[in-house]
């Protein structure tokens, strides 16, 4: 069965291109979205096995907004569109895989119909119930220094909670936005995209909810891999530190390559000796 493999990229055309040469493969097909605010071209970009896809809208993503939602399912559409995959693997443009192509493609023919997705089993209700549950003014400004956007947001929030409003009745899940998932699930997601809309816009960093909300509130949920494993459960190799994410460093290159995770990030040409020694291992 053939895999598409959804990118999101933004910087980092160095990366991006060798995450290209790593998945290129004539089982998968390849479908990238590029930044508004990107500073490099789709010229750069080649693959020579796998169908390469770039998509001609460029949205403009921002941090924590339901801009990086409309990202994933303008993907996630492309691909459905196109043709039945066993699965599709979202990434970042600055992900590289940890394991061969092999490697992944028997994994999933194996568990076939398992749904590879993070949940965040550590995650309070409080939070949960922050992120999803309030209207978010200036959703597209959560990293600007704007002190009265702060405070008018913080204020309707607080509001909002005064007379608990609630937005939903799912049972609300959050995780790592980066998945492997299979075409049953994309179709139900895409089926359910004013459901994702209407549910998610103008919350907190919906693109760590709508995925994991519709999977737990559905029949898929009895598909996912592991419920308890945030980061197993995705297949994927991220190191947080006080809520910041950590690049890799070449000391942990063992620990990666030697885990049973799919997918590594967050690579940076900058420290291209990480990089290299990745791509020495795997091939």
């Amino acid at each position: 069965m053939r895999h598409a493999y959804l990118i999101i990229a933004h910087n980092e055309p160095e990366i991006l291109q060798i995450l290209l040469s790593l998945l290129d493969d004539e089982r998968n097909d390849i479908y990238v979205h590029i930044d508004r605010k990107a500073s490099f071209g789709t010229n750069i970009l080649k693959t020579t096995k796998s169908a390469l896809h770039i998509l001609p809208t460029h949205i403009d993503a921002r941090w924590g907004d339901f801009s990086l939602v409309e990202i994933e399912l303008l993907l996630f559409k492309e691909a459905y569109s196109n043709g039945l995959y066993s699965y599709y693997h979202l990434l970042s443009g600055v992900d590289l895989p940890i394991k061969s192509q092999d490697y992944i493609h028997a994994y999933c023919d194996a568990h076939q119909g398992r749904e590879f997705i993070g949940i965040a089993s550590h995650a309070t209700q409080s939070e949960i119930d922050w992120r999803s549950q309030h209207w978010f003014l200036f959703s597209r400004d959560f990293k600007s220094d704007n002190l009265l956007k702060k405070i008018v947001r913080a204020v309707f929030a607080r509001l909002q909670s005064l007379v608990r409003y609630r937005r939903t009745k799912l049972e609300v899940k959050k995780g790592c936005q980066w998945c492997s998932i299979t075409h049953d699930f994309v179709g139900y997601l895409l089926k359910n995209e004013m459901l994702i809309r209407k549910t998610f816009s103008h919350t907190y960093c919906p693109d760590e909810l709508f995925i994991q909300t519709l999977c737990w509130n559905s029949e898929f949920k009895n598909r996912v891999y592991e419920s308890e494993d945030e980061f197993e459960g995705c297949k994927r190799y991220i190191k947080w530190v006080d809520g910041v994410l950590q690049p890799p460093v070449l000391r942990e290159v063992d620990d990666m390559i030697n885990s049973s995770r799919w997918f590594a990030r967050k690579f940076a040409s900058n420290n291209m000796e990480v990089v290299q020694e990745v791509l020495k291992r795997i091939r």
